[in-house]
């Protein structure tokens, strides 16, 4: 049913977001269709907001680049900001890939090479986008690729990106780590945005997936880029790309996302070194800057009410497992010898097999100098749980170490069936997650509860 918004004719909603609804109206004044984007009130209320929305909405209408919406009005209508922007008829990027599931090299470069354009263009006039994600690139029938919201998600917090209700600025899978914190950012976020989503593109995965959102702001914090090649051996050449564009230390990352575009474009090409070898990571922020970052994370996560989840699912950084501890010099004693991974709590250490039943992880230490004390605490917390040592389990499934120290977790089960496991998870609650024992399921998987 059609309504009326100042001189725009609503005639049916075409998507709604966290700030807001877009719909398709009939401009009568200029007799057009366009796309109106209307704001939540409460955005509205805000004087702030108001007058960064203005400056940055005038700033995103200058622009011309051809792979940017066009911007013909904003302003206020009986107390609502709006965006007046060119209608564009045809799918975002992110049905494209769910519908469609992995893009082509050449499709998925020539894409990113589009979105390159248009943030280039914006960063030369000092906006930075802060929301680029799929959903935000429009595909028009004939291919051609358009960037939205410029100037949009960069006029809610400068300082911070954490809102006062407790919102995050930008989609968690594609934020910079630098975003997690409380200092200023530049465009450089965007080139680690897009660098997400070529990864995404080629893959048909987003870069860290896991059930709760702290899981994936700490992938995003301290775990290594995902390598394409990992997915697809074919997709090797992509690594070093995708490595540089997610560097954690921004100053590590391309200068813009043409670089990032063109060092796709060569890596398709060949025209880099298409040899599998390992990938040379950006180097480590200094061990000081490291504990910032994981600060900032445990700060953003108590902002989001996610504070309960630090010990149960971190999205643990890709380590290798190494192996047991070595054994110890045999004791005197005629008591038993325990497994060398055995913490000596209450209870004797559990081994479960690796067969395809299911367990329930409620606790993880993954601190050496309290692997006991944490055990049993998360033993005390949970009765009848047990804990196991993840190397030792030998199950590919397990997360085996978080930055290179073993992880023991506190679990229930195994179960026979993932209902069962996932009813368990249910009734446990206090952020725990299910995980399958196999040695065919990536640690990366999650099983998902219903």
């Amino acid at each position: 049913m059609a309504w009326l918004f100042g001189p725009y004719r609503m005639e049916g909603l075409i998507a709604r977001g966290g700030m807001g609804e877009v719909h398709r109206a009939h401009d009568t004044r200029h007799d057009r269709v366009v796309a109106l984007k209307v704001l939540s009130d409460d955005l509205a209320g805000d004087a702030e907001f108001r007058e960064r929305f203005k400056r940055e909405a005038h700033a995103a209408a200058r622009l011309r680049e051809p792979h940017v919406i066009p911007i013909h009005a904003y302003g206020e209508i009986e107390g609502r900001l709006y965006l007046d922007m060119r209608l564009v008829e045809g799918a975002h990027l992110g049905k494209i890939i769910k519908d469609g599931g992995p893009m082509s090299q050449a499709a998925a470069v020539d894409i990113i090479s589009q979105v390159a354009s248009a943030l280039d263009a914006a960063h030369a006039e000092q906006l930075v986008h802060r929301d680029v994600k799929p959903s935000n690139v429009l595909i028009s029938p004939n291919g051609f690729a358009y960037l939205v919201d410029f100037g949009i998600a960069r006029t809610i917090a400068p300082a911070s990106e954490i809102t006062a209700t407790g919102d995050t600025v930008g989609t968690l899978h594609y934020m910079a780590p630098e975003r997690f914190g409380t200092g200023a950012v530049d465009h450089r976020v965007d080139v680690y945005s897009l660098a997400c989503m070529l990864y995404e593109c080629l893959t048909g995965l987003k870069p860290f997936r896991a059930e709760n959102p702290l899981a994936v702001m700490f992938g995003h914090v301290n775990n290594a880029p995902p390598r394409p090649g990992e997915y697809a051996p074919e997709l090797a050449k992509f690594d070093r790309v995708i490595a540089k564009g997610m560097a954690k230390n921004p100053a590590d990352r391309f200068a813009g996302a043409g670089e990032l575009a063109a060092a796709a474009k060569q890596a398709m090409k060949g025209e880099s070194s298409t040899k599998r070898m390992p990938v040379v990571l950006p180097s480590a922020p200094a061990p000081k800057k490291t504990g910032r970052k994981w600060i900032a994370v445990v700060v953003a996560a108590a902002v989001l009410g996610l504070g309960a989840l630090l010990w149960s699912q971190f999205g643990h950084s890709k380590q290798e497992p190494s192996g047991q501890p070595a054994p110890t010099t045999a004791t005197q004693t005629s008591a038993p010898v325990k497994p060398a991974a055995d913490l000596g709590v209450a209870k004797p250490i559990s081994s479960p097999a690796c067969d395809g039943k299911f367990i329930v992880i409620v606790g993880s230490a993954v601190n050496k100098a309290n692997y006991a004390a944490d055990v049993a605490k998360f033993l005390l917390d949970n009765p009848g749980a047990d804990y196991l040592h993840a190397v030792s389990t030998k199950c590919s499934s397990l997360r085996a170490q978080y930055n290179g120290v073993d992880i023991y977790a506190a679990f229930y089960g195994p179960y026979a069936d993932q209902k069962s496991a996932c009813d368990k998870k249910t009734a446990v609650g206090k952020g725990s997650f299910v995980r399958r024992l196999d040695n065919s399921t990536s640690p990366e998987e999650v099983v998902r509860c219903l």
